[in-house]
């Protein structure tokens, strides 16, 4: 019984130790593996680290050799930035590019616009040329620290028109430096730049204006430094500018040389050719101008006995049109041309002030016929009550002679005779009185013919109030239709052919 427990716990043990040693040696076999791991993963990064570390150490000695101030075996100073590359031969060649990344506001009163730019230059100073050392590290382009600028030649570039102009220094300056091995040179910088714009407003606002940036060297003559396109017509770049009262037409590249006193200059010139849009200044001077003259046409269908009324509505669209004059021209600068808008203005002004002279001619002219009439009419009063007194002084002389002839002729035929009769006497007094009258009839007609007539007077004058009134209701709308007719055809036509010029060729 012992010997059989003996044996039991005996397998037992040996059991458990051939479970419990291959799991503690495949623990051990893996722990050593991952040291192993970790180990080779720490050698390799401290040899990249130290790698790096022996690349960027070569490429800051290799900087700082080739900009290096101290003399070579010749005694000449390696690298001096106080002198342009190829010194004392040909010129450098600077090519320029630039991206467009905002342009406006464009500012009328002051004639200035404000751009802002990637400006980027490009040149080879051999003096830099690093792909003649060995290794990978000197075959690939070095993109260099702002501070960079400080130890090399750049050159003097400017915007000669310039009345502000900064960089771009947010967190950083905004400045790409890029050397390439065979000692080229991209400097690249964000700029501000704020520059004059003579404009021609003859046309305003139905314009187009050319605003020139331009750029050259300051100190060097084209003879040492030539300033040219680098990627031609495609120099300048336009990031979808949107103007709030131009459209850009096209970007023209041109380049000239001026001469001076001090020498010849390359100057590149970025001429930006923008249309002006109409929609603002139809909407708030075109339009109310226009609704304003329309009104002042009102006063012209008003019974001008209503002389307040009209004479409120006239006085008011003068008031009105020579307000909007006033606070449309505050925002344009103070110049002596006469420009499209003025004329514009000039005629509605010329129209509401004429309807106003027109209501004061009519007033005037009723006013004066008024009186004539009044006149007149005292006239024939006086005449009728003379010839109403005439006729009855005529009228009691003409029963004085039938009775002087009754009295004659009468006694005379009833002396002789018998008695007459009533119809008898009837009939000698009616032949009485028709031999007198027929005397005097063709007297009294003249007079009356003689005397003047109310009626008769209005006909006399070719113009009066009523045709004055008649003919502007009509004469004024059509002048100013034809008005329109011109100028929006004028100044189309112009606007045409300014847009035509300007197209790309």
């Amino acid at each position: 019984m012992k010997f059989s427990s003996t044996v039991s716990l005996f397998l037992f043990g040996l059991l458990f130790v051939l479970c419990i040693f291959p799991c503690l040696f495949f623990s051990v076999v893996s722990a050593e593996k991952n040291k192993n791991a970790v180990s080779s993963a720490d050698q390799s990064e401290a040899e990249e680290e130290s790698v790096s570390k022996v690349k960027n150490s070569d490429v800051t000695d290799l900087l700082n050799f080739l900009i290096s101030d101290e003399e070579d075996e010749y005694g000449a100073i390696r690298y001096d930035k106080t002198l342009r590359p190829l010194f004392g031969g040909e010129g450098v060649q600077v090519g320029i590019t630039m991206n467009l990344d905002s342009l406006g506001p464009i500012d009328e009163v002051n004639m200035h616009f404000r751009v802002d730019i990637s400006f980027r230059q490009f040149w080879r100073d051999s003096r830099l040329d690093f792909a003649q050392y060995n290794g990978p590290q000197y075959t690939h382009n070095l993109t260099l620290s702002h501070e960079f600028l400080e130890r090399i030649w750049v050159p003097d570039t400017y915007f000669p028109d310039s009345l502000d102009a900064s960089k771009q220094d947010v967190m950083v300056p905004n400045v790409l430096i890029r050397l390439s091995p065979d000692g080229s040179i991209l400097y690249s910088s964000r700029v501000t730049v704020i520059t004059k714009c003579p404009m021609e407003l003859a046309a305003f606002p139905l314009d187009t204006q050319t605003c020139i940036l331009r750029l050259e060297c300051y100190g060097y003559t084209a003879e040492e430094l030539r300033l040219f396109w680098k990627d031609g017509i495609d120099s300048v770049k336009n990031s979808s500018i949107h103007l709030a009262q131009f459209k850009m037409e096209k970007i023209v590249l041109t380049n000239q040389t001026f001469s001076f006193s001090t020498g010849s200059f390359i100057q590149l010139q970025v001429n930006f050719h923008l249309k002006r849009d109409l929609l603002f200044f139809i909407l708030q001077s075109y339009v109310p101008s226009t609704f304003i003259v329309m009104c002042s046409w009102v006063a012209f269908w008003i019974n001008r006995e209503g002389i307040p009324g009209r004479a409120c509505l006239s006085i008011t669209t003068v008031l009105s049109l020579i307000t909007l004059i006033g606070s449309t021209n505050a925002e344009l600068p103070n110049v002596s041309t006469i420009k499209a808008l003025d004329i514009y203005f000039g005629i509605c002004f010329l129209f509401v002030f004429g309807g106003l002279f027109e209501f004061a001619t009519v007033v005037y002219l009723a006013m004066l016929e008024k009186q004539e009439k009044a006149e007149i009419k005292a006239k024939q009063d006086k005449a009728q009550a003379y010839m109403d007194g005439l006729q009855s002084k005529r009228e009691a002389q003409l029963m004085s002679e039938i009775a002087d002839s009754f009295s004659v002729n009468i006694p005379h035929r009833i002396s002789t005779t018998t008695s007459p009769t009533p119809l008898e006497l009837s009939s000698q007094a009616l032949s009485v009185l028709e031999s007198v009258s027929r005397t005097r009839k063709d007297e009294y007609k003249a007079m009356r013919c003689s005397m003047p007539k109310a009626k008769q007077f209005p006909s006399t004058r070719t113009v009066t109030a009523s045709r004055i009134e008649l003919c502007s209701r009509y004469a004024f709308p059509s002048l100013f239709l034809l008005f329109q007719l011109v100028y929006w055809g004028y100044y189309g036509f112009l606007r045409e052919v300014s847009s035509e010029q300007s197209e790309p060729t």
